[in-house]
């Protein structure tokens, strides 16, 4: 796997790793899944349990720069900018990523603008 691929699936495995996930009857973060699954195989482990069930919810990834978003963010005008209640700044900084082939990160409220 080339650097730059891993170094994407790494920063995608680390913002959705805080999504809240259904497992039992309640909702829990993937880090307190793993953690708990952990606590489950070192109690195997140390014979302190007869049995190991390990449960992993499905897990889904989110992606909030899909490439008709990038397209849209590269070719928009200072007019449909302005209609959509963009800053000037904050759309720069956005074709600035977009070029640079970063991850960029939208904020819920300009993507909803943009969507």
């Amino acid at each position: 796997m080339k650097q730059e691929t891993a170094k994407l699936l790494i920063d995608k495995i680390k913002s959705n790793f805080n999504l809240k996930v259904s497992y039992g009857k309640k909702y829990f973060a993937y880090q307190n899944v793993l953690y708990n699954n952990i606590s489950k195989l070192a109690q195997f482990i140390a014979e302190k349990k007869k049995t190991l069930e390990i449960r992993v919810p499905p897990i889904k990834i989110n992606r909030d720069d899909n490439l008709e978003l990038r397209n849209k963010i590269l070719s928009m005008s200072p007019e449909e900018r302005k209609r959509l209640g963009i800053n000037k700044s904050t759309l720069w900084y956005m074709k600035k990523n977009v070029k640079s082939k970063d991850k960029i990160k939208i904020y819920d409220k300009i993507l909803e603008k943009l969507e």
